[in-house]
Parts: structure tokens; C-alpha cells; sequence
């Protein structure tokens, strides 16, 4: 069942996010189960939000490749997560924007 999870960061700056995604391999190798990401932040804190094909999906995606690339580039922030039963994941268009 499709999950929807909420991911704040307390403190990682858009330089260490980057980093971290860089070290994930996210663009180059889509995890298994991953639907979608968007990511932003309001004062010093990062948000994402995503949706999963599944629970385990994520949680096998934070345990193999987020914590490890975390710690890897020396994030020793600790993820605030919260999952979401989806009612419903619509996607029109597959698109990756950055800001400059």
C-alpha cells in the first residue's frame, strides 16, 4: 500500500542536503519503491515530503542508502519521519526542477 512520508531535518542547510542526495546516487539511481520527492525549507529546517509504493519500501531506502549517505558526508541530524497511509499518488508528469 502506498505510504506518503514526511521527512524534517532540523538544522541541514541546502549545501548538506545536496551532498547527501549527491552520495545517495537519488537522480542516478531511483531507490526501489520511491514514487516521488519534493523537498524544501521554511527557516533552517529541510522538509520532504514523499510517496512510497510501500512502507517497507522506505524504510529499506533509509536503512540501506539515506542513513549510511548521511552519515557519509557527516549529517548527524536525526530525521523527523511520519508516515501516511496514501489515498491517492497522482503524477502528470515526470520532471526534475532545482532552484539556481
Amino acid at each position: 500500500m502506498a505510504v506518503i512520508v514526511s521527512v524534517i531535518v532540523r538544522g541541514v542547510t541546502r549545501e548538506q542536503y545536496d551532498q547527501v542526495r549527491a552520495t545517495v546516487g537519488w537522480l542516478e539511481r531511483t531507490p526501489e519503491g520511491a514514487i516521488s520527492h519534493v523537498t524544501w525549507w521554511e527557516g533552517g529546517d529541510c522538509h520532504n515530503i514523499d510517496a512510497w509504493e510501500s512502507e517497507a519500501a522506505f524504510q529499506a531506502f533509509a536503512e540501506q542508502r539515506l542513513g549510511p549517505g548521511m552519515a557519509q558526508v557527516g549529517v548527524q541530524k536525526e530525521p523527523e519521519v511520519t508516515l501516511h497511509q496514501a489515498h491517492e499518488v497522482y503524477l502528470p508528469k515526470a520532471a526534475t526542477i532545482k532552484a539556481s
